[in-house]
């Protein structure tokens, strides 16, 4: 009992560290609260194997196939880290999927992005697998799923459940693969999570049975200077060649303009039987035989996910250039995949003699290849760069940019290095725009969390558009808009890229477009409906269905809702009623009258 108690009180103690992370619903409360019972209860301990001790063959593979992978955990993804396996089901949905181990099922989520149809299981040995990109579950459990989603009138939906109602044992059917939600191919997605820090960890650690006997490949080397901000270097290329298993530089030395540098790789690894190339496991860099530093990509959290922006060279990857990972992480970088051996972010040498450089990169399995050569420093001093006309930003530090008609307001989270931010003012670009466009720096510097900016409009607006205002951003990468929050005569909205900004009035309803049907048509023998409702401007915040009057279900992919023939629809003549809402509360209605 007071092991127990022990164990429940060290769970709090690291939940009330989550909460740190944003705030949880209570029915999560109420869920994690039953599964630590159910742990203590079949355990006897809610604590996770170490690192270095992952239970080998106790989750079985989840699919009736061989493990081939798609992408592997750490795989670099656009603002994240890819956070599971992705494994192939040879290019077709409904492949059985398969419990990995004994437990319950602990909570389901239905959502367009993301994960599609998830469902996550939690096992008595303290740790939580997760299924994801599915299509329907196990009867018993589609049939609950159903009658929750009738009764909120909600496709999407977001269900926790106690350890006694949905049991599962070891290799027990529980879904069906599929394709659904920000999947971009048939795919099974699954992750292991430390249930009571909700870390995820690599799969891989847990001896799967994948053959793998292949070690990384080293695509490209570089240098970067670290005497200026990581946003005002571009990478050097350091030509490198193959010698038998490993590589090395093809001159006998690098001479480097500055004391303070940095190293960049663009790497690779590849499993057996598998044509996909995945991410790399770990880099160490040794300094004349002296380890300096490295990443291990074995475990971390969703909220440090995105500290991928401070371990990659975001601006490089932004211009169309490649992906290339830092050794270092940049100053203000916090996740927990590097070991640095000192407090600085940069190797620094503190002489002209000519140093070796060492770099061994793993995979999980253990294989290895490396890539060697020597650098002098020049012994020049650093040239410093003179910058007119910016607001110097320094990380770990609130900052506010301002100009007449526009305001910006950053956390100490927002930027891992120095910016030097710049800001001009424009023409209005478009016809509706009732604000100049604000150009807030550049696309290629990343922004951690989200930023407010507010914007005053230079325009009058009537009394009925007060409310139909959005904040556009535009760059180089996308476009998105957002309702603007009317405050003191000033429009506030928040995003996590920079570009241009403007105010646009936007009184456009969304477009509804029947797939494959039409008013006064006949349905019998379709297997679904599919309608296409897209939007000008803004996200759609509203759709609705219904069928003689009664709400009807209809799931959705991207911009397509898509509704599944069942009893609700029964053969006959009947009125559907579709609308939809954008952001703005602009809003569109179609009716259309179908025999089935």
């Amino acid at each position: 009992m007071a092991s127990g108690l022990l164990n429940i009180a060290i769970f709090f103690s690291t939940k009330i560290i989550a909460f740190t992370f944003g705030a949880m619903t209570a029915k999560f409360i109420i869920s994690v609260l039953s599964a630590t019972a159910f742990l203590c209860s079949t355990n006897g301990n809610t604590q996770p194997a170490s690192p270095q001790n992952y239970p080998q063959g106790y989750f079985r593979n989840p699919l009736g196939i061989p493990i081939q992978l798609v992408a592997n955990f750490g795989a670099l993804r656009t603002n994240h880290y890819h956070m599971g396996l992705d494994i192939r089901t040879q290019q077709r949905e409904n492949l059985p999927i398969y419990a990995a181990a004994e437990g319950f099922i602990s909570r389901i989520k239905i959502e367009r992005f993301g994960f599609g149809r998830a469902i996550y299981i939690t096992h008595p040995n303290g740790f939580t697998t997760l299924y994801a990109h599915l299509n329907n579950f196990y009867p018993a459990l589609n049939a609950y799923l159903k009658t929750s989603q009738y009764a909120a009138k909600s496709w999407e939906q977001d269900l926790y459940f106690s350890p006694g109602q949905f049991k599962v044992t070891k290799g027990q059917f529980i879904a069906y693969s599929g394709n659904t939600g920000g999947s971009a191919g048939p795919h099974l997605h699954f992750e292991i999570r430390e249930t009571y820090s909700e870390e995820n960890v690599n799969p891989l650690l847990f001896g799967f049975e994948i053959t793998d006997n292949i070690a990384p490949v080293i695509n490209q080397l570089y240098l970067y200077d670290r005497s200026a901000s990581s946003y005002e270097t571009r990478p050097r290329l350091v030509p490198i060649r193959k010698t038998g298993a490993n590589y090395a530089a093809t001159s006998n030395v690098v001479t480097i303009p500055s004391a303070k540098l940095d190293i960049g790789i663009n790497a690779l690894d590849k499993v057996n039987g598998s044509p996909f190339a995945v991410g790399v496991f770990s880099v160490a860099l040794y300094l004349d035989g002296k380890l300096q530093n490295g990443f291990s990509i074995d475990d971390f959290s969703y909220p440090q996910s995105r500290y991928i922006n401070g371990s990659t060279d975001y601006s490089n990857r932004a211009r169309g250039g490649s992906w290339i990972q830092y050794i270092h992480p940049l100053p203000a970088n916090n996740i927990s995949i590097f070991t640095v051996s000192n407090s600085k972010s940069y190797v620094e040498l503190t002489d002209t003699d000519v140093h070796k450089i060492l770099l061994v990169l793993k995979d999980a399995a253990g294989n290895s290849t490396s890539v060697n050569f020597n650098i002098q420093y020049n012994g020049q001093p650093a040239k410093v760069k003179a910058y007119t006309n910016a607001t110097v930003i320094v990380p770990n530090q609130p900052n506010v940019v301002k100009t007449t008609n526009l305001e910006a307001y950053f956390s100490d989270k927002a930027f891992y290095d120095t910016v030097y931010f710049t800001t001009a003012e424009k023409l209005p670009a478009a016809k509706n725009a009732v604000s100049p466009l604000f150009s807030l720096h550049n696309y290629t510097v990343p922004v951690h969390d989200s930023f407010t900016v507010s914007i005053k409009p230079s325009l009058p607006v009537a009394a009925a558009q007060l409310q139909k205002i959005a904040v556009q951003l535009t760059n180089n990468k996308s476009k998105e808009a957002t309702k603007g929050t009317l405050n003191n005569g000033w429009y506030n909205a928040k995003f996590r890229d920079l570009g241009d900004f403007q105010l646009l009035i936007d009184e456009t309803p969304p477009v509804i477009t029947p797939i494959g049907f039409a008013d006064g048509g006949n349905v019998k023998g379709k297997p679904s409906l599919t309608i296409l409702v897209t939007d000008n401007l803004t996200q759609l915040t509203s759709f609705r269905a219904e069928l003689d009057g009664n709400w009807l279900m209809f799931k959705r992919k991207k911009d397509y809702f898509i509704y599944d023939f069942d009893d609700f629809f029964a053969p006959g003549t009947h009125y559907l009623v579709i609308t939809a809402t954008d952001a703005l509360g602009n809003r569109a209605e179609k009716r259309y009258t179908l025999t089935r």
